[in-house]
């Protein structure tokens, strides 16, 4: 029987959920944007900045998973996480080189430009530092705890839909108001909407009854738990799908950071046209997601899993030589399509495999496998490509020449993308049949 969630836990899904992924999104995206438009930072430095990035919410989401188990009462560490989330994303509003020229007078050009980077790098870190206590660490310890197998794959499917519509969001508010208002603005606005999600929060979010670990272990003795051989061993599912999701969101990071700039600058959409094409492709995935999610939940997970890979690698390889917006829309809606597919098997069978006595303590894990490991590796791969492929050149708004990313970049991620062929065999051939009352009863 399926558990039904109550109207309260679908609007914490619902807002949490979209809200969370508005600032990731501005995080993953218009801040690689903005550091090389209006900064004037390289490719190199994106890399860097996802990087460590990466580096810094992986640790935030393992002791704050681990806080959050010991204490309860996640609602608490999702509302006002997601409070102090929005004021430090709103805090970019004060970087530009100007600004730090005036803090420091009599400083070179190349060393401003230099600490400018560092800046927003820094700042960049401090606002994955408190999303990642927010939104990896209770957001989604809350999500796993509220669900159980009969309904993840929806649950999913709606959660997936989520970073699609925060990325159409960000790309269209994003060069409104930096065109209009200035980037200024469009940070402020951002990061009040993830406050005043966070303040709201508090009057309907129902909190969630975390399993006490049967173990009583120190602070340091949690961090290491899910390192120990004998825990992986008791959990091997669990990990391979991990190691799935992490060879998926390698192959992500090699384009991703790079897509924007490629479509406005190497193929020369600009701003509106760049906004057109990712809208018809997230819209067309969008739909995708929330069909796909249902039918994990009604048919299983494996012969899905094949289907998902295919379209995924086809749409890269197909993106990697297209150069004009109809077809590239094309291609791209076949990757996106498998792109959501993918990230519901197996975000909704980590969930499953995820230790009930953990919860909290394992999103640290699960974002090794989700951020750090991906984010340190696949940006460097793409960073790597454009300095040895790119022949394309372009003048920033300092008169810097920089070079630009190129199709390649598709084509190495489809390539890491046929390996996940390799981890469709993790998932059962059939749906189990999951028993909700045993849910319903707590």
């Amino acid at each position: 029987m399926k558990t039904k969630l109550s109207w309260q836990q679908w609007l914490t899904i619902i807002v949490f959920g979209l809200i969370g992924q508005l600032a990731w999104a501005v995080e993953n995206m218009e801040f690689n944007l903005f550091l090389f438009n209006q900064i004037g930072g390289s490719a190199s430095d994106i890399a860097a900045m996802v990087a460590w990035s990466a580096v810094v919410s992986t640790i935030a989401t393992l002791v704050g998973g681990i806080i959050s188990d010991r204490m309860g009462h996640r609602r608490y560490f999702l509302c006002i996480g997601y409070v102090v989330w929005g004021i430090m994303t709103a805090l970019f509003a004060l970087i530009s080189r100007e600004h730090t020229a005036a803090l420091f007078p009599g400083m070179s050009t190349a060393k401003v430009l230099a600490m400018t980077v560092t800046i927003v790098i820094v700042m960049d870190c401090i606002m994955s530092f408190c999303g990642s206590l927010a939104n990896d660490a209770s957001f989604n310890a809350w999500v796993t705890e509220t669900s159980d197998e009969t309904n993840r794959g929806t649950i999913e499917g709606v959660l997936n839909v989520f970073p699609l519509l925060a990325m159409l969001i960000v790309a269209g508010t994003g060069s409104i108001l930096s065109s209009l208002l200035g980037w200024p603005a469009f940070f402020v606005v951002i990061g009040a909407s993830v406050s005043v999600a966070g303040l709201l929060g508090l009057l309907f979010v129902p909190d969630t009854r975390p399993v006490q670990s049967k173990e009583k272990m120190n602070f340091l003795e949690s961090i290491v738990y899910g390192f120990r051989p004998s825990v992986i061993r008791e959990n091997a599912k669990f990990y391979l799908c991990l190691l799935g999701i992490c060879i998926f969101n390698i192959s992500v990071q090699v384009f991703m950071p790079y897509l924007l700039i490629y479509l406005e600058k190497t193929l020369g959409f600009g701003d509106a046209l760049s906004g057109l094409v990712m809208a018809v492709i997230i819209i067309f995935a969008s739909i995708c997601s929330l069909a796909v999610g249902r039918l994990v939940d009604r048919y299983g997970k494996r012969t899905l899993a094949f289907i998902s890979v295919s379209l995924y690698c086809i749409g890269l390889f197909a993106a990697g030589f297209l150069t004009s917006a109809i077809p590239f829309i094309i291609a791209g809606i076949i990757m996106m399509t498998g792109y959501v597919s993918i990230l519901i098997l197996f975000s909704s069978a980590i969930r499953d495999e995820t230790p009930v006595d953990h919860v909290g303590m394992f999103q640290g894990i699960r974002l090794l496998a989700y951020v750090l490991v991906p984010m340190i590796i696949g940006p460097m791969i793409g960073s790597g490509l454009i300095n040895g492929f790119s022949h394309q050149t372009y003048v920033n708004s300092y008169g810097e020449t920089v070079l630009l990313p190129v199709g390649v970049l598709f084509i190495a991620s489809a390539i890491a993308g046929l390996l996940l062929y390799l981890f469709a065999f993790c998932f059962p051939k059939q749906k189990k049949k999951a028993a909700g009352a045993a849910h319903k009863a707590q």
